[in-house]
């Protein structure tokens, strides 16, 4: 073999060996990147490829969105009512507040009173146009035995027309009434607006029928049986007759002072409206109703207030 043709080989084969080791050097810095060196415990490795996470999958309870869930709700706690206010003072057209003493509370040494409690007719009017005063017409300022409570003076006393009222049932007097023990005051004394007679109109408290006109009384009866008695108006100057219908409110006569015995003769008295009522009457719970006059005083009271009211 000649010297050329040698040196040709080993070229060659320098080649092919720089080749192998080229190749094993690409195989190791590839496997160096793959893999890492494990004798490093991840010192000057490469960072880790961070792949994405498997999508999450429909069984993944982790995936479902999460539900509110329902807590038991503090109810808002309701505001405490106020109280009640107090009831507004009851004024009639003079500005006057309006006041009353208990049922059945009499004047001393007039009678021994009745304290019957019972609103009679819840929805009657009442029976004057004008403000009035409840009092006695005896056992005050121009009555016979006004002295009797140092009460000395005359009707037109000023103190006679001031609240508050005063019941008058049962005042003694000498007519038999079997809710009075003795006798007595069969209806309840109104005193007008003023002391003036003639100016001040007494009125119906229902509809009803006048059924009687005498001597110094009008009666009217209801549809029902309840019966009502008006005492000294004018009668000379009556707004009504017997056998009239009448409504509620309307005008009856004049308050005065007509006052008479049955022969005519003309009994002093002052200027007042007389007020009486009958209706049945229950002493206690089973006994038979007495239809008989009974003690109007809360009845009026009632039906002053819803007046004064306007209703």
């Amino acid at each position: 073999m000649s010297a050329r043709k040698f040196q040709r080989g080993n070229i060659a084969a320098n080649i092919l060996v720089a080749i192998i080791l080229i190749a094993a050097f690409i195989l190791a810095a590839w496997f160096w990147i793959e893999k890492g060196d494990p004798s490093l415990d991840g010192a000057g490795a490469p960072p880790a490829i961070n792949e994405p996470a498997d999508p999450p999958s429909a069984d993944d309870d982790a995936a479902e969105p999460e539900l509110p869930v329902d807590e038991p709700v503090d109810e808002p706690e309701e505001p405490e009512e106020p109280p009640p206010a107090e009831p507004a003072e009851l004024t009639d057209s003079d500005g006057n507040v309006f006041s009353y003493l208990p049922v059945g509370e009499l004047l001393p040494s007039s009678g021994p009173g009745f304290a019957d409690n019972t609103v009679y007719r819840p929805d009657i009017g009442f029976p004057t146009e004008d403000p009035v005063y409840l009092n006695s017409q005896v056992y005050r300022y121009g009555g016979g035995l006004g002295s009797v409570n140092g009460m000395e003076g005359g009707q037109c006393d000023a103190r006679n027309y001031e609240y508050p009222w005063q019941d008058t049932f049962c005042e003694k007097r000498s007519r038999t009434q079997p809710m009075c023990p003795g006798g007595g005051h069969e209806g309840l004394d109104i005193r007008p607006h003023s002391c003036a007679k003639n100016v001040h109109w007494a009125v119906a408290v229902e509809d009803g029928r006048v059924i009687d006109v005498r001597r110094h009384w009008v009666t009217i009866q209801t549809a029902d049986g309840t019966i009502y008695n008006y005492l000294h108006l004018n009668m000379g100057a009556l707004e009504v007759t017997e056998g009239e219908d009448v409504i509620k409110g309307q005008r009856i006569g004049l308050i005065s002072n007509d006052f008479f015995k049955s022969d005519g003769t003309r009994v002093p008295t002052t200027t007042h409206l007389h007020f009486e009522m009958y209706e049945n009457y229950v002493a206690a719970p089973g006994e038979d109703p007495l239809f008989t006059k009974v003690n109007p005083y809360l009845t009026l009271v009632s039906a002053y207030d819803r007046k004064l009211r306007d209703e």
